[in-house]
């Protein structure tokens, strides 16, 4: 077998403990995964189990995070002791993956996807055609962005199992991020009739998104939820389906539903990170950004996700109050230290690298190059979207157009979509298309962020 990796802590937490303390070594460097739609549309789904037999009960109120990340940990060692004893053991060694990718899920260290590459890989490498391996591997590279890797390997599982519900979800999941929404819906589509549950209808979610129906989004989520809670889900895998929820119903406006779904998040699982940042999002919305970069402080002290800490920069930069300024450059800089040590699975983080130098007006040439590369390999809604922005913010925007509406296509009722769209249209001199497109943005409330908002508003002025 193939040799494993060595186990070591992550150095994540203790990087973002750096990056805060060594303020004299901040560089302007940030990177984002934009959350361009519910539950951070621009990322793939595999985070969704399918199936609730490995959650564990709680007797009640919400699971405690530490209790939670502890079992994740000790199913890595425990297993990862388990094929150092015997390399030939692929049963342990697809254990071990899962392990490594529900550590990563836990923690945000990407570069644990890339332990549960190489131990599925070995697992492949003892005895190839091992479907559980080819499964957990399929899973880890969507997460880890190969996307037409995915896809194939999922194609290849289903040739010999059809019904095997990991593959079906994978070459969805990959199809969506390819921008092939067709063949991701005739995936998941034969997921809901083989395995229906609540990773089916959160998928069905997303598409339904994608394909303009936020409408269906809402009920595909709902259902999502009902099933995960008669799958008796608890912790975070149950708090997954209800931060989707809120997230979709941040994205259409729905205030106090999302406020609802993300306080019920964290009724099952304390602090769940991503329930905190999105009741952080409609905080800063109304106002209040002391309390945003509170639950911001909290979700960040459980993962160091670059997206969380480029949004918490932004708004320690609005509030600008004593040592804003110096926390909000040292988020940065810890972003760009973050990519750095994810080495080659770094690259996950070059979409929102682009956003977020398009947003911030940086590095203009460089937001351009990291989008083209992207959309060659990920050619989603959100890829086009991504370009658009960054040559629009680099000053062509003529060449920003067609991408545009490439992104637009789809018809996909997206906030963020709509601004930029509106931004470029402005930028051309049709002034009736940009105040459509950045009046129907702004309608949306929350699901704009407080920098584009401002923005928004601003071009909005000028054209009228």
């Amino acid at each position: 077998m193939t040799a494993l990796p060595s186990r070591r802590p992550t150095l994540l937490p203790l990087l973002v403990v750096a990056g805060v303390v060594v303020l004299a070594l901040a560089t302007q460097l940030a990177g984002t995964l934009p959350a361009a739609g519910p539950a951070g549309m621009d990322e793939p789904l595999l985070d969704a189990p399918l199936s609730g037999e490995d959650a564990d009960a709680v007797a009640a109120g919400a699971v405690d995070p530490a209790v939670e990340l502890a079992r994740a940990r000790d199913d890595v060692t425990f297993w990862a002791g388990r094929v150092t004893a015997d390399p030939s053991d692929i049963v342990a060694a697809v254990k071990l993956a899962d392990a490594d990718a529900t550590e990563a899920r836990l923690t945000g260290d990407v570069t644990a996807y890339t332990r549960a590459l190489a131990a599925a890989e070995g697992a492949l490498a003892a005895q190839p055609g091992y479907v559980p391996a080819q499964a957990s591997k399929a899973t880890v590279l969507v997460s880890l962005h190969r996307f037409p890797e995915a896809r194939d390997l999922a194609r290849t599982i289903l040739e010999q199992d059809p019904g095997n519900a990991t593959a079906l979800g994978v070459l969805g999941d990959a199809s969506l991020e390819l921008g092939d929404l067709a063949h991701a819906g005739g995936a998941y589509q034969t997921l809901r009739l083989t395995a229906p549950g609540a990773a089916s209808s959160v998928r069905d979610g997303r598409l339904a998104f994608v394909r303009g129906d936020p409408a269906g989004a809402i009920a595909a989520d709902e259902s999502a939820v009902t099933a995960a809670m008669n799958d008796a889900l608890e912790g975070d895998p149950l708090a997954f389906y209800h931060v989707t929820l809120g997230e979709t119903l941040l994205a259409t406006g729905d205030e106090a539903g999302a406020r609802v779904a993300f306080e019920d998040a964290l009724a099952v699982r304390a602090d769940q990170p991503a329930a905190l940042v999105g009741l952080a999002k409609l905080d800063a919305f109304d106002g209040d950004l002391d309390a945003a970069i509170a639950r911001m402080d909290t979700a960040l002290d459980a993962i160091p996700a670059p997206d969380w800490l480029a949004r918490r920069s932004d708004l320690l930069a609005l509030r600008a109050g004593p040592g804003d300024a110096a926390a909000a450059a040292a988020d940065r800089a810890t972003i760009g230290a973050i990519a750095s040590l994810a080495g080659e699975a770094g690259s996950v983080y070059d979409r929102g690298l682009s956003i977020f130098l398009s947003d911030h007006g940086l590095e203009a040439e460089r937001a351009v190059r990291l989008a083209r590369n992207e959309l060659a390999i990920r050619p989603d809604v959100y890829g086009y979207d991504t370009l658009a922005w960054a040559l629009v913010n680099a000053g062509d925007a003529a060449a920003a157009d067609a991408p545009m509406r490439s992104a637009l296509a789809a018809g996909t009722r997206d906030a963020r979509l709509w601004y930029h769209a509106g931004v470029i249209a402005a930028e051309l001199g049709r002034a009736a298309e940009a105040r459509t497109y950045l009046d129907d943005a702004l309608g949306l409330g929350p699901a704009l962020d407080p920098v584009a908002r401002a923005r928004a508003e601003g071009v909005l002025g000028s054209l009228r």
